[in-house]
């Protein structure tokens, strides 16, 4: 018994699915590529405004700087050098660094604060360092 059946390629069916397939499949691949800009999101913004990453990293190094003095003269000197490098880098990125230390009494033991400071001509983030040291 020999059975006869119709080839997929000469088959009308058959060749209206396949054609219809690709008209979807190409229509769909050009509406994504014409929605895909709107989907992806821009996050260049947040690593163009280093304002709050150079602020906390000066924070941050300057209650290093506090720890790693081990007498009061040190401790002295290293704020003056950390103060005068971190303004002069701030001024480097076009942001104005206020590093007031009035308030700090050096001595053994060391107490009082720092008030750090910096403006950008986007924004403006200050903080108090409260400094308690002993020296041994």
């Amino acid at each position: 018994m020999v059975y006869r059946t119709h080839s997929l390629l000469k088959s009308r069916k058959a060749q209206f699915f396949v054609l219809s397939a690709f008209t979807i499949v190409t229509i769909l691949y050009l509406i994504s590529g014409w929605v895909e800009p709107y989907t992806i999101i821009d996050t260049s913004s947040v690593v163009l405004m280093e304002e709050t990453f150079v602020f906390n990293n000066i924070v941050e190094k300057a209650n290093e700087t506090i720890h790693i003095s081990k007498t009061p003269e040190d401790l002295r000197y290293n704020i003056q050098e950390y103060k005068n490098f971190a303004e002069e880098y701030a001024l480097g990125k076009n942001f104005k660094l206020t590093f007031d230390t009035s308030k700090l009494v050096i001595g053994n033991p060391t107490t009082g604060s720092i008030f750090i400071q910096m403006s950008s001509p986007r924004m403006m983030m200050n903080r108090t360092l409260a400094v308690s040291k002993s020296f041994q």
